[in-house]
């Protein structure tokens, strides 16, 4: 095993170095990289039966153990997947693909001793199950040796758990995260699979993504809302300020900016998100005291600043010695989209604009991102 393993360290240090390999290296990673699939799958089912060993308490039990009644309102579910990807720029490369499908419900749950402990914890709580699958690659995806001073490639495939909580015009949510950055993520046979599907070219400098890591971070957002303006035929404007903090080996960083809302039946809820963030944030409130139309559409545009202290996909493993680029300590961003908003069903779709996130990158990044989310 400890030659094995010697022989297995010379072939990523030959990778490294942009060396051409032997056919008998190559056996070598191969069979090195089948393993870690094996591995990839172990982890990812132990993550999927952590989540199912951690779901909440039927409401029944909830309720006999408060001693008290059920709820203070009817407990709401809600599933969604979202979609970000750079197709919608015409383009493959940087942050080229993300995918993210949630479970969520209000009302009483197993964090409730969590949430009694907060300062902001009392309001109508939220707690959200998550999974998450994202994929980085450097601008040419056609070269078997990539540059050095481009983005590395990394796949990051981690799980979420997070606890929501808010009122009418303040809100506050809590996340962690835990998953793996490198080939147990999958991403490079995700990436290959999709474009023989299409059509595309083979991208082929996955031997060179970063190596396996586990990865955990740590997610606190606070948002208000402002009504601007109640106008006739139920129209109206809001701005909703946004302020988050991440802390954690796979992205370090504070976030400060907001989004403005125009539109009709404005939801009672606290605007849109990024997987590079809240990812989730919790479903309408039940109108109080007045009956609402049935359905909602509204237009928003939103920026922010992002101050970047780390970013494993840029800065590169802890612990591995690995690609990566000098990464950029101010990124800002600006986004717009357009929402329709049913009794049980929301639709999103916006179009996302990311600045430089490293020297020498050649131009900002951009991406469009899908989010469909239905209540039960």
């Amino acid at each position: 095993m400890a030659a094995s393993g010697i022989r297995y360290a010379i072939v990523q240090k030959a990778e490294m170095g942009g060396l051409a390999l032997p056919r008998r290296d190559r056996a070598r990673r191969d069979r090195a990289r089948r393993a870690d699939r094996r591995r990839s799958a172990s982890v990812f089912s132990l993550m999927v039966l952590a989540l199912l060993l951690s779901a909440p308490q039927s409401p029944q039990c909830a309720g006999d153990e408060a001693g008290g009644d059920l709820f203070e309102e009817p407990r709401q579910w809600s599933l969604a997947i979202r979609w970000e990807n750079d197709t919608f720029n015409g383009t493959d490369r940087f942050y080229t693909n993300g995918v993210s499908l949630w479970l969520a419900h209000t009302g009483k749950s197993w964090l409730d001793a969590v949430a009694d402990r907060l300062p902001w914890g009392s309001g109508r709580r939220t707690v959200a199950y998550e999974a998450v699958h994202l994929m980085m690659t450097p601008a040419d995806t056609s070269r078997r040796i990539p540059d050095r001073h481009d983005r590395p490639y990394a796949g990051i495939l981690y799980m979420g758990l997070s606890l929501h909580v808010e009122d009418e015009d303040r809100y506050h949510g809590l996340k962690l995260v835990g998953g793996m950055v490198g080939p147990w993520s999958e991403a490079e046979e995700v990436q290959r699979e999709v474009h023989r599907q299409v059509g595309s070219g083979r991208p082929r400098g996955w031997d060179y993504q970063l190596h396996n890591e586990p990865v955990l971070d740590l997610v606190y957002e606070h948002r208000r809302k402002y009504r601007l303006w109640d106008g006739s035929w139920g129209l109206g404007i809001e701005a909703l300020p946004v302020g988050s903090l991440m802390l954690g080996n796979l992205l370090t960083q504070a976030q400060i900016g907001g989004q403005l809302r125009v539109g009709y039946s404005l939801p009672a809820d606290f605007g849109t998100t990024l997987m590079r963030g809240m990812d989730y944030l919790p479903s309408p409130r039940p109108a109080a005291g007045r009956s609402r139309p049935r359905w909602g559409v509204f237009v928003y545009g939103g920026a922010n600043a992002n101050l970047v202290l780390h970013d494993i996909s840029l800065d590169g493993n802890t612990w591995k010695h690995s690609r990566r680029v000098d990464r950029e300590w101010l990124v800002p961003a600006a986004e717009t989209g357009l929402v329709v908003v049913t009794a049980r069903l929301s639709a999103a779709f916006s179009y996302v604009v990311w600045g430089r996130e490293f020297r020498g990158q050649p131009e900002n990044s951009a991406f469009g991102a899908f989010t469909v989310s239905y209540r039960f």
